[in-house]
């Protein structure tokens, strides 16, 4: 595709999904019906089950300018935790009723499935938002003179960049959508990590690239921690595409013992992920110490992975 192919591409797809905020993204793109504030992780169960009085801690963006954004992580009712505009009511019910009804079984491709493709939604949802509102500001931005409309300019680049990251991972959403049209359940591969005996922390429902891989287009994973038994969970899912990556990004997760894995799986998570919440028992009996390690690795990785940096205190499991 030249780059003329890819720009009236990218014009088209903005013009198409770009005018609503309030889009239910459901996979065969022909519901009219407003999206509604659903939870990407289930509320009914892993949400109230980490919950002490109908709350859950969540990290908490204070967007500051000049920068850096402060952030915190602060206690949120579980009827907003975790939600996003994505669905409308029917369909956010009818698609993912198997695993909001009870905890989502392990052995199900089914429900394995469902995680990953709702930390899909939740995120195509987040960046094309990112992208309308980028692109707002460009446009109001030339409308008043600050920027000029027919010459490249920082904020234009940056608008751009926004819409072509939205593009880009609605093109990947598609292919979770076509595979649950078809109840294509294995069209992913699904690497779980269990946890035994291990007390409920954290719940995360999240997608990320795999941005420090050298891949000759976007390597992604999602990856949804919950509570089952006595055990907490942690399902890796990627397409057969990316498997080959996504397994050697998380070798040494998986090679490592137990102890020193939960410490990687937490750094993994601080880094990668931004839709994650704790349950207050276990946030709450932290040392001052530990929490003002976690915000700070949580802040400083925002924009750039941090992997080689090691602090003890990073344990969120």
């Amino acid at each position: 595709m030249d780059d003329q192919a890819k720009l009236e591409t990218l014009n088209y797809f903005f013009k198409v999904h770009g005018s609503s905020t309030k889009t239910c993204h459901e996979p065969q793109e022909k519901c009219k019906r407003k999206a509604i504030r659903a939870h990407s992780i289930p509320s009914s169960t892993v949400l109230s089950y980490l919950a002490r009085d109908g709350h859950v801690i969540m990290p908490q963006i204070n967007l500051k300018f000049p920068p850096p954004s402060e952030i915190s992580f602060q206690p949120i009712g579980i009827n907003k935790a975790t939600t996003f505009a994505g669905l409308c009511g029917h369909h956010d019910n009818v698609i993912f009723r198997p695993i909001d009804d009870s905890l989502p079984n392990t052995h199900d491709p089914e429900h394995l499935f469902l995680l990953a493709y709702r930390a899909v939604l939740r995120e195509y949802h987040e960046v094309l938002q990112n992208a309308i509102r980028s692109q707002a500001v460009y446009n109001k931005r030339v409308e008043v003179s600050l920027s000029p409309g027919d010459v490249p300019c920082d904020f234009g680049i940056f608008a751009t960049s926004h819409l072509v990251n939205a593009f880009e991972c609605y093109e990947y959403k598609r292919q979770y959508d076509y595979a649950y049209l078809q109840k294509r359940w294995h069209a992913l591969n699904y690497d779980l990590l269990v946890m035994h005996d291990q007390p409920p922390s954290i719940a995360v429902s999240s997608m990320f690239s795999l941005d420090d891989v050298a891949a000759p287009e976007t390597q992604r994973v999602t990856l949804s921690v919950f509570p089952i038994d006595n055990a907490v969970v942690a399902a890796f899912s990627s397409t057969q595409r990316d498997t080959p990556f996504v397994k050697s990004y998380l070798s040494r997760i998986f090679a490592a013992e137990p102890y020193y894995q939960k410490y990687l799986l937490s750094k993994l998570i601080l880094q990668s992920c931004d839709n994650f919440v704790f349950t207050p028992d276990y946030f709450n009996a932290l040392s001052q110490a530990q929490k003002d390690a976690i915000v700070q690795f949580y802040t400083a990785t925002l924009f750039k992975n941090a992997d080689d940096h090691e602090d003890e205190n990073l344990f969120l499991f």
